[in-house]
Formats: structure tokens, C-alpha cells, sequence
């Protein structure tokens, strides 16, 4: 199975790709896997021919064997702020990789930020509408496009509500901590394979944090 990762930096914090791909081995899939990532980006970036990323997208998808899964990443807050935005370049990408062969996009559906976080404040939302806004949103673009979710942001709400969830985030509040991005490779799991993994050894976490996770998950 060949995977392909389109997002930013809630993507390449601790080698999401590369943390999916460990733990898929390790369950007895063979997969190979590629992404394409950058700092704050923006799926309608790709719309300009001339952006690097854009030609590094081309690239992967012209020298890889056809993607069975592309999992695909918005900006943080663009699908909730701007619904419009998002969809225009969700749009897109789907087209750029289903002309391609891809088989199948996966939203990559991410979370609400800590309640802590000054942008929650400034944009007047709170952890619980940012999720739930978000999920909406990919969830009504994934009916439009005829693609699934992979509802991280769930997950997280679900901890954040039981414990406060503080060891899944970064000190920024924001970005996935190694246990979020564990978190996110676990949904991702289940989404492409229809089932939890049996071992976790990969993800190398502590017992009581492995358990916690998987709870939220199932």
C-alpha cells in the first residue's frame, strides 16, 4: 500500500509519516509512504504552477506507483475560519491527485487548540467550537468530495474533556506533542485498515499513555 501525506507542520511535527509507517510495519503492513509538507501551508497554495511545493506534489505523484491512500491537511484554523478557502483548495489537490490514480483521500482532521492558547482568545472561539467547527467542516467537505475522515480532533476532544489532555500538545498549545502525534498515527490506523493495531511497540510510549490513547480511539 502507498501512502501520501499533503499538509504542514500539524504533519511533519514529530515525523507523523514516518511514525504511521513504523507502526503499520509493525502490524504486518507492507506500505510505503511519501509526503509533502510545509510550514503554515495552505491546500490552495497549490493552485500557483510556479509555487516549489506545488512542483515537488507534481513530482511525487509522477515518479511514485499510484497512491491507494493521500491524506490531506488544512491549515489549523482555514477550514473553520474560512469554509470557502479551504474547500477551493481541497478541491484541487483531490483533482491533482485523483488524475493521478489515487484511490482514496483521507481528510486529516485536526483539533482545537489548548484552552490556554492566546488565539482562541483572539479569534473568539473556544477548544470545544474549534473542534466541533473544524469537524464540520471536513466532514462537509469529505460528503462533497467523496473522501473520509480521519477524526483526529476527536480523539483529542475526548482526552481533553476526561483529563485535560495537556501531554498532547506542544508548549505552543497548538501543535501535537509526540503523544498527540501518536494519537493521530492510531486514528490514521484504523481509518486506512479498518482496525485497531494490535501492538503499539513502535510509538515507543509509556504504558499508562499507550492505554489512554487507545481508549480514546476505540
Amino acid at each position: 500500500m502507498n501512502i501520501l501525506f499533503i499538509g504542514n507542520s500539524y504533519t511533519y511535527f514529530n515525523d507523523l509519516p514516518a511514525m504511521f509507517s513504523a507502526l503499520a510495519e509493525e502490524n504486518g503492513q507492507e506500505i510505503t509512504v511519501q509526503s509533502v509538507t510545509q510550514g503554515g501551508r495552505r491546500l490552495h497554495q497549490f493552485k500557483d504552477a510556479d509555487d516549489a511545493y506545488t512542483k515537488q506534489l507534481g513530482e511525487v505523484l509522477a515518479e511514485n506507483p499510484i497512491f491507494d491512500v493521500v491524506f490531506l491537511q488544512e491549515q489549523s484554523m482555514l477550514p473553520y475560519r474560512d469554509y470557502d478557502a479551504f474547500f477551493d483548495g481541497a478541491s484541487h489537490v483531490a483533482d491533482t491527485v485523483r488524475a493521478a490514480g489515487a484511490k482514496r483521500l483521507c481528510f486529516y482532521v485536526t483539533w482545537g487548540r489548548r484552552s490556554d492558547c492566546p488565539t482562541l482568545d483572539e479569534m473568539g472561539w473556544t477548544h470545544d467550537s474549534m473542534t466541533d467547527g473544524l469537524a464540520s467542516a471536513y466532514s462537509r467537505a469529505a460528503e462533497a468530495l467523496g473522501a473520509d475522515c480521519a477524526p483526529v480532533g476527536a480523539a483529542f476532544h475526548r482526552l481533553v474533556t476526561a483529563d485535560g489532555g495537556e501531554y498532547l500538545y506542544d508548549p505552543d498549545g497548538s501543535h501535537p506533542s509526540y503523544a498527540g502525534t501518536a494519537l493521530a498515527a492510531i486514528v490514521m490506523y484504523k481509518a486506512v485498515f479498518g482496525e485497531m493495531p494490535e501492538t503499539l511497540a513502535s510509538l515507543a510510549l509509556a504504558e499508562d499513555i499507550a492505554k489512554v490513547l487507545v481508549s480514546a480511539v476505540q
